[in-house]
């Protein structure tokens, strides 16, 4: 009879931080649920990607929207300004990743790119690109994805002021 109730003791300790974890988890499932707006937003935004074409689906969200709101397609599309390196003549500084040949350099500066730099071991393409072709871009077979171009960063104190 002690080693039953010794067993019975030590389940009781052993389970009682793994029921105040249920408990817990249970309550923030409570505190984690959405409103009927948000839902709606959500919703909303899941439908609009679904409807993105093949090549829309290879561009980086924040071009995407630049080239949505330049055509003046304003449905669902952030009304502020989008921040992008723009040369003088509205073309982005982006950055193509993809299977990089000679062929699909010569494509890519075909369809209107000023190719900058080229890396076939990095994968990568930077370029300056008319908004108005970068779907066409994207729509190349090698082409994987397009986004603005990387920055340079550091961890100099006081670098980040201006």
């Amino acid at each position: 009879m002690t080693t039953s109730l010794a067993v019975l003791v030590l389940l009781a300790v052993v389970s009682a931080p793994a029921a105040r974890a249920a408990g817990a988890r249970a309550q923030q499932g409570e505190d984690q649920k959405i409103g009927p707006e948000a839902a709606r937003q959500i919703a909303e935004i899941a439908a609009a990607k679904r409807a993105r074409t093949p090549a829309q689906r290879k561009l980086d969200t924040q071009l995407l929207y630049a080239l949505k709101q330049k055509r003046g397609e304003t449905r669902g599309i952030p009304s502020g300004p989008i921040e992008l390196d723009l040369d003088e003549r509205g073309r982005a500084l982006v950055d193509i990743t993809a299977v990089v040949t000679p062929g699909l350099v010569s494509r890519v500066a075909k369809l209107g790119a000023e190719v900058l730099s080229t890396s076939e071991k990095y994968h990568t393409i930077r370029a300056r690109l008319a908004l108005e072709r970068l779907e066409a871009v994207a729509g190349l077979k090698d082409v994987r994805y397009i986004s603005p171009a990387a920055k340079a960063m550091t961890n100099a104190p006081g670098a980040l002021k201006q």
